[in-house]
């Protein structure tokens, strides 16, 4: 643009020059000068008009490679200023005048500084845009929903609901394990606790009412097994601890009475009727005595410990019978000193039947 300058400084003093030296020009001459001045202002209409056209396409140009580098919310900002611009080119390129070169200096100016401005929108500091309020609310509910996922994930207790026989196992585990620490009244609890979870569990009454007489508890012992024995009359073997409990508190009278109540089968427990035997024995009950070891004879039959005591049971009342089994019992057994305590009641019984024929 310094160029135009540099054109229109010499045509105003060719102008000078030639309206101060043909002072005597002829009529003809001032028109001249008026056309060629219009001349010269046209051609810089002319130049401006292009130059304006030119930046214009050129700022379009620079914009939109801008515009391209950025999100499309920030193409509104960098077109504003492209109108301001171009507004007094429009202005510059509409009014001809005289004061065209003053318009011209301006549009120079504005493309000298037009390159800056470029600059200032070819990098535009970048705007986050906001979540809209469904996004927002979607990501504040996903982020409660997992904070509450891990929040009951890690202090959430759950219950779980046991069966009465795995509540009874837990708690004779316990007694158990307190038993051997010695705590016996915490083990006594513990086994209070699982019968009233399992109350057919006769091990464990049993096992309660033996560390109650270990105690030297032979009382709360009995009363554990009775009760056993009033919700379970057949529960043969709480019948059978109890007696030989009364047995050793030297009670065989009580002890035989509790027995003889519910006679078990003997292939299943013979111990009850052997026990039921010997206090028989102490009491010279022959009529349970017989009972017991038939039973036992019956359930065993090549045992000839219990054939010894069935002859021993049939001895005084039925000689002949006992002598039978005096023989039988000889058959079964080793033991030398018995086998002679045999031989010497076989020999008896012998002599009486001898004496007894006539």
């Amino acid at each position: 643009m310094s160029i135009i300058n540099k054109v229109l400084n010499d045509l105003d003093k060719r102008n000078q020059h030639n309206g101060s030296g043909g002072g005597h020009g002829s009529a003809v001459a001032p028109p001249s000068r008026s056309g060629s001045r219009l001349l010269w202002l046209l051609l810089v209409v002319v130049m401006v008009t292009v130059v304006a056209v030119g930046y214009y396409v050129w700022n379009n140009a620079s914009v939109s490679s801008t515009s391209q580098a950025t999100e499309p919310v920030q193409q509104r900002p960098s077109q504003q200023p492209q109108s301001e611009r171009s507004e007094p080119v429009k202005a510059a390129a509409s009014k001809p005048d005289t004061g065209s070169d003053k318009r011209v200096a301006e549009v120079a100016e504005e493309n000298e500084a037009a390159p800056s401005r470029v600059a200032e929108l070819e990098l535009p500091e970048p705007i986050a845009v906001e979540p809209t309020l469904n996004e927002q609310q979607q990501s504040d509910d996903t982020a409660s929903e997992s904070e509450q996922r891990a929040s009951t994930g890690s202090f959430s207790k759950q219950s779980v609901q046991l069966t009465a026989a795995e509540v009874a196992e837990r708690q004779r585990q316990k007694a158990e394990q307190a038993q051997k620490q010695g705590l016996f009244t915490d083990a006594a609890s513990h086994y209070e606790a699982a019968l009233n979870a399992q109350p057919q569990w006769h091990d464990v009454r049993k096992e309660w009412a033996a560390l109650e007489y270990g105690r030297g508890q032979t009382t709360q012992a009995l009363a554990i097994l009775r009760e056993g024995l009033q919700q379970f009359p057949q529960a043969h073997s709480l019948r059978l601890l109890a007696a030989s409990m009364l047995e050793k508190q030297a009670q065989p009278q009580l002890a035989l009475q509790l027995l003889v109540q519910h006679q078990p089968a003997a292939t299943e427990l013979p111990q009850y009727y052997q026990l039921q035997a010997e206090l028989a024995q102490q009491l010279d009950d022959n009529d349970a005595m017989q009972q017991s070891y038939r039973a036992l004879v019956n359930a065993q039959p090549d045992n000839g410990r219990w054939r010894l005591g069935l002859a021993l049971a049939l001895r005084e009342q039925h000689p002949q019978q006992a002598l039978a089994e005096f023989e039988q019992a000889a058959a079964r057994i080793e033991h030398t000193p018995t086998l002679n305590f045999i031989a010497e009641q076989i020999k008896r019984l012998r002599s009486q039947h001898a004496t007894s024929t006539p």
